[in-house]
């Protein structure tokens, strides 16, 4: 089987829903035709709308069968991918429930960039190495505290103790959302680098003697 026809088939895979989708229309369209209070036209709408479902979802696992598999790289990055997402929904129940400003702020922040980090790695998924401590490791340390901190913050006093351990806990916050966006510029490097030698290889080209065509470059970014 060739490369193209391969190609072809991947596109041509059903929805998921579609099943679903299909046996209710036919039980709907059946029902309006049918005299549907009698107990053999019920028999005979479930009959049809179940035959419909199945074929539908055989059909769908043959054409999911003919897929290559997915490459081991992106499928590490989907995983860390998805654990990323876990981590930022958490931190956005998270923030609802916390009553400083600024702290609330600094969470919604980091739920911010982990959902741009998440959305890159699926573009990319060579970035993988660059997100992996924090998919694996900093994600649940990052919710750990912030939940410490709610529960501090919730105390009906606060002492010495209490008061040293959520600033810390601030602290940290303010300083993990900092690492974070220095996290998500770094998985760009490829892409500005990638930018800078296009440019460099178009100015070289258009910079022939005699050349009515020179372009200067050196304003794109202002």
């Amino acid at each position: 089987m060739s490369k193209e026809m391969t190609s072809k088939e991947q596109i041509k895979v059903l929805p998921a829903g579609l099943p679903f989708i299909a046996a209710g229309a036919v039980w709907f369209v059946l029902a309006l035709i049918l005299p549907i209070y009698k107990l053999y036209a019920i028999i005979l709408t479930a009959a049809i709308a179940a035959a419909a479902f199945i074929f539908l979802t055989a059909k769908r696992r043959q054409q999911l069968a003919k897929l290559p598999p997915a490459p081991p790289v992106k499928v590490r990055a989907e995983e860390m991918s998805k654990k990323i997402d876990l981590c930022r929904e958490t931190l956005l129940n998270q923030q609802k429930q916390i009553k400083n400003t600024a702290v609330s702020s600094s969470v919604g922040s980091i739920a911010g960039t982990m959902d741009l980090i998440a959305d890159e790695l699926e573009r990319d998924p060579k970035d993988r190495n660059k997100v992996r401590k924090l998919a694996n490791h900093y994600t649940s340390m990052i919710t750990g505290l912030v939940d410490k901190y709610i529960q501090l913050e919730s105390q009906s006093t606060e002492g010495e103790n209490i008061r040293n351990s959520m600033e810390r806990i601030e602290e940290g916050l303010s300083g993990a959302d900092e690492a974070l966006k220095r996290i998500l510029d770094d998985m760009f490097s490829d892409d500005a680098m990638e930018v800078s030698a296009d440019i460099t290889v178009l100015e070289q080209l258009l910079k022939t003697e005699g050349s009515e065509n020179k372009m200067d470059f050196s304003g794109l970014d202002k």
